[in-house]
């Protein structure tokens, strides 16, 4: 061997152990990325599992295993999110793409990815999915010639999709094209074989099942359509014209061409639906739009199912949709399933857990004991939230109540849920007074405070005729234990009845008594001792009553003395106001500061038979606008107008009495407190309207500094309207902006504040309905009393009208008159709807339409005197004296005044001077004598 083969031969030794070495270090770095990648997915994974509800926790844990392509922790994190959470579409897709990839056989059908198809169509809709799964089956469907098989899961993708306007068309579109590739292949062996009859027959069927699926897809309002119907359906009919059915021209062509212009024209519409979901970001309150606009129940279903993929944690949208199901024909299971996927969604949604647990008791799917896992789960959604907590012990109350009625029959076990449900009944009230006594919103603690004892009283008194027990939760439970609730009047007004009619006349006077302890600081302390009076008055002995007229005269001396001050200042401030009237006359007019003639100049007997006036609250003495001081005469005969009345701003810095908080807890604002340009006036309100709903409705105007609603001062309920006071100028010209605001079903005039106009006159101009023909309002008389707007609107929605408002006519008590009035966008369309619906049939009440024409308002002006009414048919003119009266009435007026106030009407009125006062009438009479 020569020396260069000596130094090659060592050089590749060299290199050899170069390359072991290389390798070596290249697997000790991987060992060392593989530890490093390992623990960085364990301390993902221990965070997951320490708080499963951290969804962003989840997402990490799944992008990472990904990364790093470990198959193990790939699968862990997926299945842990998704027993807590829905997965999306991406989640899904990219889940079932990594398990593709990991089979073995293409040709068999793998259990498991089967099972992850059907998983991923449960959680949200979606037309990428139902394609990948279809494509997944076909190829097996097609080699075992199960058909019918495929055509099935085509349906159930369909039953969710097909409605779907924007992406339907492709999944309609998978499944014609698959069974058109089946009918190539029928059609293929049918020339192979010399056309067999057999298969011949097969080309009909399927050529009908393929124009069936045309004639369904073509009535559905979808992107596309008009290229499937001009291009696909048509060159379809051209390739197997031979095989059409018989007469299909007249029989189904001229139909279909009429129900695709029908949905063509309602595509159109919809378009503008769609346009304003992308402008909007796919709010709800667009998608809420849409679904008011769809009439097809599937079209509904599946605006919904797009509605939730975009606003998935939108309580109020999955309730709307739950809603709509209980209302709809759906199958059980697929309605349980949207509760249940609605729960997975939202779970801290209070109203969604009771439908849930209503629909399994009334379907009978889950048993007593499944219910209640329903409603502890229900609880531990959201345990801090006091209405969610508050509602969801109502529902299980009322649920144990129920099944407690259905074993009736066996009274040992009756006793047995007896208990059960006081011992459940005690527990939820102890857990509310625990959670929430210190809640930061004491109003709302306040809101719901005892409404769980009184439902357990209900219980006690109705179902198990318990008065001792149930005066053991009043006394122990409800108003004892807590010394909020003594100073709640219609707590003891609660315990006066349930005596009343469940106990005794006794025990209902020793709960006012024990009341009539705390009126001092009680909110409403007049209603306790006006039903304490009562009581004596229907049950109680004249001795009784005697006793309770003079304790109420002690206790309410404790109370009404804070409103003394305020109601003498206004009296004085009436007395400084008031002016003599002027002693002249004209001659219309008679003197009507002298006595009259029969009571001698007395007048002392005629002021006592006088009826009583009420006197005014502080609020209503600020409010009522005061009458000007009579016209005075000057040397011309001209009048001299009074001068306007005092303004608030001028007025003496009289306190205003704040009529938004209960007597016990009145203050007293002076006006100097209240700048009126951060004022606005709020009328229209609902009765039942308190302060938290209107200052929800005006808050995004700024911050409210008060809110005074006023109120009657006899019983304490609103008036129906009242002021708002902003911290800033700012704060009320905005809210102007709010004005016609829906509270409690009815619209909040919002207008400015002006301390020199009454309230009485604003109220006029506010309230005051259009007295003219109104071409796009209709007049619904005859509707039954228990109609609703909801049953009015659903009335024109069937016709397919939309509505733009409804208003239905009540009486002050709110309940209906049977008339209501229904406004369209034009005239046009309400025209159209008075043809359709006049004279349809709801709750058996044949209603009737008309054009809204309301009568003319008389005019509130009364006529003068000199002004001749005119007589009807046949009838003479009326005698009348010289005040414009029958003569059978006494005119106590001396003739000779009678006589000079009797001029002819084409008469100039006389200069004032003429005019005599009363020491020139006594003088004349005296003369005559």
């Amino acid at each position: 061997m020569s020396s260069e083969d000596e130094e090659m031969e060592v050089n590749k030794e060299e290199i050899e152990d170069d390359d072991d070495d290389d390798t070596s270090s290249d697997s000790s770095e991987e060992q060392i990325d593989d530890a490093k990648q390992e623990n960085e997915l364990i301390a993902l994974r221990e965070t997951v599992q320490s708080n499963l509800y951290n969804y962003d926790s989840h997402i990490s844990y799944i992008t990472l295993a990904r990364q790093y392509g470990n198959l193990e922790h790939l699968r862990f994190a997926r299945e842990k999110m998704s027993e807590v959470f829905p997965l999306t579409e991406q989640l899904w897709l990219e889940w079932i793409s990594d398990e593709k990839q990991l089979l073995v056989s293409t040709t068999e059908e793998n259990p498991k990815l089967i099972q992850l198809f059907e998983r991923a169509i449960q959680d949200y809709l979606s037309i990428m999915i139902w394609i990948e799964y279809v494509q997944y089956r076909i190829s097996y469907y097609v080699s075992k010639q199960a058909v019918e098989e495929l055509r099935t899961l085509f349906e159930r993708g369909l039953s969710s999709c097909a409605y779907h306007l924007t992406n339907g068309s492709l999944l309609w579109a998978a499944y014609i094209e698959t069974e058109k590739a089946i009918l190539n292949g029928i059609y293929l062996n049918y020339k192979q074989n010399n056309e067999n009859s057999d298969l011949k027959e097969k080309i009909f069927q399927h050529v009908e099942h393929i124009l069936t699926l045309y004639r369904r897809q073509l009535t559905i309002p979808l992107r596309g359509m008009n290229d499937i119907y001009y291009k696909d359906y048509n060159e379809f009919c051209q390739q197997y014209k031979e095989y059409l059915p018989t007469n299909y021209t007249e029989q189904y062509d001229l139909k279909l061409k009429r129900d695709f212009d029908r949905a063509f024209e309602r595509l159109e519409k919809c378009e503008k639906f769609e346009k304003e979901l992308e402008d909007t970001n796919r709010s709800a309150a667009t998608y809420k739009k849409y679904i008011a606009f769809e009439k097809d129940p599937a079209g509904i279903q599946c605006l919904y199912e797009r509605a939730i993929v975009d606003n998935c944690l939108d309580g109020d949208t999955w309730l709307s949709y739950t809603n709509f199901v209980e209302e709809s024909n759906l199958s059980p299971t697929i309605r349980q399933s949207i509760f249940e996927r609605s729960l997975r969604n939202c779970p801290w949604v209070a109203g969604l857990w009771i439908q849930y647990a209503e629909y399994m008791e009334l379907s009978k799917t889950a048993d007593h004991t499944q219910l209640k896992q329903i409603y502890d789960r229900a609880l531990n959604s959201d345990p801090t939230n006091l209405v969610s907590f508050v509602e969801i012990q109502l529902s299980y109350f009322q649920y144990r109540h129920r099944h407690y009625l259905q074993h009736l029959n066996t009274p040992d076990q009756c006793e047995t849920l007896k208990e059960e449900i006081r011992h459940a009944c005690e527990s939820a009230c102890n857990q509310y007074q625990e959670l929430f006594l210190s809640s930061a919103d004491p109003k709302l603690f306040l809101k719901y405070n005892a409404q769980l004892e009184l439902y357990w009283i209900h219980l006690e008194v109705q179902s198990f005729r318990s008065i001792v027990q149930a005066r053991q939760i009043w006394n122990g439970q409800t108003l004892m234990s807590k010394s909020h609730n003594q100073l709640i009047a219609n707590l003891w007004k609660n315990y006066y009845y349930t005596e009343i009619h469940y106990g005794d006349e006794k025990h209902a006077r020793r709960v006012l008594y024990r009341a009539v302890n705390h009126v001092e600081a009680m909110d409403y302390p007049t209603s306790i001792c006006e039903l304490l009076l009562d009581h004596e008055k229907k049950y109680g002995t004249i001795e009784q009553l005697k006793e309770t007229k003079d304790l109420l005269r002690t206790v309410q001396k404790k109370f009404i003395p804070k409103e003394q001050p305020q109601k003498q200042q206004v009296n004085n401030k009436k007395q400084k106001d008031s002016k003599p009237k002027s002693k002249k006359t004209t001659n219309n007019q008679m003197d009507t500061t002298a006595p009259p003639v029969h009571t001698n100049g007395n007048t002392s007997n005629q002021q006592k038979s006088s009826p009583r006036k009420r006197k005014l609250s502080p609020e209503e003495a600020q409010t009522v606008k005061k009458k000007p001081t009579p016209a005075t005469i000057d040397s011309d005969g001209f009048k001299i107008p009074a001068p306007p009345p005092p303004t608030v701003a001028t007025a003496a810095a009289t306190p205003i009495l704040s009529s938004s908080t209960p007597s016990s807890t009145k203050t007293f604002i002076k006006p100097a407190d209240i700048d009126h340009l951060n004022t606005v006036f709020v009328a229209n309100l609902a009765y039942e309207t308190d302060e938290e709903k209107i200052r929800e409705a005006l808050s995004a105007a700024g911050s409210i500094k008060a809110i005074r609603i006023v109120k009657h001062e006899w019983s304490g309920k609103s008036k129906g309207f009242g002021y708002v006071d902003f911290d800033t100028v700012e704060g009320s010209r905005q809210a102007l902006k709010l004005d016609h605001t829906p509270i409690d079903g009815r619209p909040m005039f919002v207008s400015v504040y002006d301390p020199n106009k009454s309230t009485s006159d604003d109220l006029s101009k506010k309230f005051k309905y259009s007295t003219k023909l109104e071409q796009t309002k209709l007049f619904i008389s005859k509707l039954p009393f228990s109609a609703t707007k909801e049953h009015v609107e659903k009335v024109f929605n069937e016709k397919g009208f939309q509505v733009k408002d409804v208003r239905l006519v009540t009486h002050k008590s709110g309940k209906s008159k049977g008339l209501a009035y229904v406004e369209f966008h034009d005239a046009q369309t309400a025209s159209q709807a008075l043809i359709q619906v006049d004279g349809t049939v709801l709750d058996g009440h044949t209603i009737r339409v008309a054009i809204s024409n309301p009568p003319q308002r008389k005019d509130p002006i009364k006529s003068t005197s000199d002004e001749t009414k005119p007589t009807s048919l046949g009838e003479a003119p009326k005698a009348t004296g010289p005040r414009g009266r029958g003569h059978s009435q006494i005119a106590l007026v001396p003739r000779r005044l009678a006589i000079g106030t009797t001029t002819p009407k084409s008469q100039p009125a006389t200069v004032m001077a003429n005019t005599k006062n009363n020491d020139d009438f006594r003088k004349m009479l005296l003369n005559e004598k």
